[in-house]
């Protein structure tokens, strides 16, 4: 399997100039692109196409001028959204399904079938932040073999250490109360 990361730059026709070049985009205007954050796409790449995790970060562009001594305080908000799990595939996976993209990179320039899920990009979210990246491309590896070669949808990784006992006592700092999880 090949592994992709891509980082999508974000866009804000709100607060700059409109990125695609539009002079019908106008802030609060119907035409208007508006604002999105940084993506992150993740895909493993196999014969039959690639299945991909795409992750939004919600992190704007930004303009500060930066102070005399060249810092630049940003303050970037945002919130990591797992916003689509799904897949690229050179051929259609059911009966009736439409064709995508006539030339798609994910398949090599061939026509593209693509299919995904926001519910589902939740459990290659939990594989990311419980397991890290070696946990996510794992995920990956199984969702494309369930996806192309009929095996199980993957369960995502869990974290590394078990739960703590409901009932122990967590260690308190000297002088402070322990409390009960």
């Amino acid at each position: 399997m090949e592994h992709i990361i891509r980082f999508e730059g974000g866009s804000d026709c709100i607060r700059f100039e409109c990125v695609h070049g539009s002079k019908d985009c106008k802030p609060g205007c119907g035409g208007s692109h508006g604002r999105h954050g940084l993506s992150i796409r993740f895909v493993s790449k196999g014969d039959k196409g690639a299945v991909q995790f795409l992750l939004y970060t919600g992190l704007c562009p930004q303009y500060v001028v930066p102070s005399q001594i060249g810092v630049r305080n940003c303050e970037w908000g945002g919130a990591a959204l797992p916003a689509d799990l799904g897949y690229h595939a050179k051929q259609p996976q059911y009966e009736g399904q439409e064709l995508s993209h006539a030339a798609c990179e994910f398949c090599d320039g061939q026509p593209c079938y693509y299919e995904g899920s926001g519910l589902n990009a939740n459990d290659a979210m939990y594989a990311l932040v419980n397991g890290g990246g070696d946990a996510l491309w794992a995920f990956l590896d199984a969702y494309y073999a369930s996806t192309f070669a009929g095996a199980e949808y993957p369960i995502p990784a869990e974290f590394k250490t078990p739960l703590r006992d409901a009932n122990a006592q967590v260690d308190a700092p000297s002088g402070a109360t322990a409390e009960r999880r």
